[in-house]
């Protein structure tokens, strides 16, 4: 069993939420209900998921509780890593902890159950998904995503990790590198060796390479989780992200 910690602080997309009429983007309304509730309901669904904390605004967030939505409440801070912090202080610290951003709707309880098990057997310090480019386009051709092309493929992040908050709390600052350049892959290069480099440019950087060279920098044990599971990294960020989210929920099309 699992806590989950889902990061709704912040969010604002000023586009998309000042077109929504709404301060947060956790907050926009698909189908008569706020997005964060979809993400609410698969964690909550998921038999693996013991407790969930939520950090964001104090008072959406309590419209949520008086809805029925059971969760902790934490309020947000700043930034990510600070609400980050704050989120984990709530949960148990010995054990891996889900982390999940507020802005995923199409994350339901299958999706929670299938990547922790792709996790398994839960003996890495910080698992972070890495999603097919041929299953991103194949389902939502539409959507604009960063691509990193390794030998076995190419590859984009997805929006959940999971990780032992012991070590966050430990090394924070070296967490800050990894937030800084996930979607920022050749600034991330750069910090690399240049024989990585020359992979890379060359489409002969593996995966199990980028992860051993991670765990180096980051002082923990790192895996890299390649999966299929879209609905982990399709968030909301424009307007065109939420026509592609809000046709998904309407047509029943979620992962």
């Amino acid at each position: 069993m699992f806590d989950a910690l889902v990061l709704a602080g912040g969010g604002k997309a000023e586009l998309l939420t000042e077109q929504e009429g709404v301060a947060n983007k956790a907050f926009i309304p698909i189908n008569g209900k706020p997005l964060l509730a979809y993400i609410l309901e698969g964690l909550s669904r998921a038999p693996s998921i013991k407790n969930i904390v939520v950090v964001g605004p104090v008072e959406d967030l309590g419209e949520l509780q008086k809805a029925g939505y059971s969760f902790t409440l934490i309020p947000e801070t700043g930034s990510m890593l600070d609400n980050a912090a704050a989120g984990l202080a709530a949960v148990e610290q010995t054990k891996l902890c889900l982390i999940v951003t507020g802005d995923i709707p199409l994350l339901d309880e299958v999706v929670v159950e299938e990547f922790l098990k792709l996790c398994e057997p839960f003996d890495a310090d910080f698992y972070y998904p890495i999603l097919t480019r041929e299953s991103c386009e194949g389902r939502f051709p539409e959507t604009k995503r960063t691509y990193v092309r390794l030998q076995e493929g190419t590859f984009t992040g997805g929006n959940i990790v999971l990780l032992k908050p012991a070590w966050f709390f430990n090394n924070r600052h070296r967490l800050e590198i990894f937030i800084a350049t996930r979607k920022k892959p050749l600034k991330l290069l750069r910090m690399l060796p240049p024989l990585f480099i020359f992979k890379f440019v060359l489409r002969r950087l593996k995966v199990a390479e980028l992860e051993q060279k991670m765990s180096e920098l980051m002082l923990l044990k790192a895996r890299a989780v390649p999966c299929d599971l879209v609905a982990i990294g399709t968030d909301v960020d424009k307007p065109s992200d939420l026509a592609v989210i809000r046709k998904a929920i309407s047509g029943g099309s979620k992962e």
